[in-house]
């Protein structure tokens, strides 16, 4: 071999070595910026199951949940000290966690306050994690006739009525996390489609083959708005999470479920959620109550309305106040509230570790004792101000004594 052939083959080793080198160490920080992202608390923008930990969590779990609504299977409204049940109550609560009020004492959930405010039982009858859709099965299922109905609505409920699986979306590996979902037939029909009945087997099957077991489901993964299952090359992995609608609504400083509100969104979450809440008025109507749709902002609302200058669930509310259905937006009166003070102050959760994703996720959690309290005395306000039916004091044997 002549000499220059040698210097030309070696030049051209190194220069397959440094290319070898430099894509080892592009996929390296790729891999390693998917795993900080899927850290940071944006929903789960990776989908890579550990079945070993599905399966203990079905060993926990398997036995509490509610096969027909999802969840844990509930029972009763939540005790009330002050108003205890087997009182006469004049109203009725529905929701997830933030109408349950968790994170502070029994009595100091905004409902609970409520009810001493009126002088009077609010029957609770919140389940943590539901949507809207499952609030609603439940409000059909306990069929109460108290004069007056409330349908808290957490924004990001809007996420959980067109998704099966919480876990599609950060929630742990557990059965809980399995719902049903309602579609919506023309000409605006809903129609319930069941969760699978599970076993240990079913439940592992779904973890590992979700699209064949949850084909209703949004949020599957590796779809428009599913997380992404991570292969190589990671460089393709990492752009896939970089350009998912949750993310990149989050760092322009939306809500990361804000997009859904929108009419065109392909899911059409919001025609749904407006359905399921027009036939929670409807049915309420049809029983004799007076129903009111309650918006409960959360820490991503304020942090849009800040920024874009309008609360992510307008739409919705828009939508329901013109079909005349009776609503109470809590955003604005709680910004009045704050009088230039954080919204933080509102909710549980400080995030001090997120370095610099702290300015867009500062906060999180659920309502604070102090947002409980300014919640019950609008909520009070709002259905004297709109003369719903005056309540009937309850009589408290604790205070009759």
């Amino acid at each position: 071999m002549k000499f220059n052939d040698i210097i030309r083959s070696k030049a051209t080793w190194r220069r397959l070595a440094i290319a070898s080198i430099a894509i080892l160490l592009v996929e390296g920080a790729s891999a390693a910026i998917c795993l900080y992202v899927d850290r940071i608390g944006v929903g789960r923008p990776l989908w890579d199951p550990d079945l070993q930990e599905a399966g203990r969590n079905w060993d926990d779990q398997g036995t509490i949940i509610d096969p027909e609504i999802g969840g844990y299977r509930a029972s009763g409204a939540k005790e009330n000290r002050e108003f205890p049940s087997g009182l006469r109550s004049c109203g009725a609560a529905f929701g997830d966690s933030f109408v349950g009020g968790a994170e502070t004492p029994d009595d100091k959930g905004w409902v609970e306050q409520l009810s001493h405010l009126l002088g009077c039982r609010i029957d609770n009858y919140a389940v943590g994690n539901y949507g809207t859709d499952q609030a609603y099965l439940r409000f059909l299922r306990i069929d109460d006739r108290s004069p007056i109905a409330l349908l808290g609505i957490n924004p990001n409920n809007i996420e959980d009525n067109i998704g099966q699986y919480d876990a599609f979306l950060g929630a742990p590996l557990v059965p809980t996390a399995v719902k049903g979902r309602f579609l919506l037939d023309p000409p605006g029909h809903l129609r319930w489609v069941p969760q699978p009945a599970l076993d240990r087997d079913g439940f592992l099957r779904l973890n590992r083959a979700p699209a064949a077991m949850l084909p209703n489901s949004y949020f599957l993964p590796d779809t428009r708005d599913g997380p992404v299952t991570p292969s190589f090359p990671y460089t393709v992995t990492l752009v896939r999470v970089l350009m998912k609608p949750r993310l990149v609504a989050t760092l322009a400083q939306y809500a990361p479920w804000g997009p859904l509100y929108d009419v065109r969104h392909p899911s059409g979450a919001l025609q749904l959620m407006t359905a399921i809440c027009q036939s929670f008025a409807e049915v309420a109507k049809s029983r004799g109550q007076r129903p009111l749709i309650v918006f409960l902002p959360g820490t991503a609302s304020f942090r849009e309305k800040a920024f874009h200058g309008e609360f992510e669930y307008a739409p919705l509310a828009d939508r329901l106040r013109a079909a005349g259905i009776e609503t109470l937006d809590l955003g604005p009166p709680l910004t009045d509230e704050l009088s230039g003070q954080s919204p933080c102050v509102l909710f549980t959760h400080q995030r001090h570790g997120l370095s610099w994703l702290a300015p867009l996720l500062p906060c999180g959690g659920h309502y604070s004792v102090m947002a409980n309290t300014l919640i019950a005395k609008e909520v009070a306000a709002e259905l004297q101000r709109r003369k719903f039916p005056a309540p009937t004091p309850s009589q408290n044997p604790a205070k009759s004594n």
